[in-house]
């Protein structure tokens, strides 16, 4: 059996790693802000949750933002580039549910296609970033 030797070529400086770190800092932050404070995340996702309310609801996309987050840092980590795009990319359904769900609830179109419409549109241009392939990228 020969063992080789894999060289990590996703370097943690390239563009596509520093905006995939970005995106899991940011599901990072969402996370901690739906804990410490849930009344005022709850507004910012697009829902008028008041009081405790807003607290199981936030707490319920906390860990989801969390799990995302995570899932993000630990494939920069072990440098799987085309496997973070798949991620991204099958993570833009959450954006999009949760626009479709702000609106149901009240919450105009245009606030939510601008928290959670961009929300898509980065995740598109990440994930068409990371899968693109190896030629097109070292060109």
């Amino acid at each position: 059996m020969t063992s080789t030797n894999t060289k990590l070529s996703w370097k943690l400086t390239s563009p596509t790693a520093v905006f995939t770190l970005i995106l899991g800092a940011f599901m990072l932050f969402l996370s901690i802000n739906g804990v410490l404070n849930p009344v005022e995340a709850a507004k910012g996702f697009g829902l008028s949750l008041t009081g405790t309310e807003a607290i199981p609801w936030m707490h319920v996309k906390a860990g989801r933002d969390l799990g995302i987050a995570l899932g993000i840092f630990g494939l920069v980590a072990v440098r799987q580039r085309l496997a973070a795009g798949a991620f991204v990319l099958a993570s833009i359904v959450m954006p999009t549910v949760d626009a479709l769900t702000v609106v149901q609830a009240g919450t105009s179109v245009p606030y939510a296609l601008m928290v959670h419409g961009s929300a898509v549109v980065y995740g598109v241009v990440l994930a068409a970033a990371l899968l693109r392939p190896s030629a097109v990228r070292s060109a």
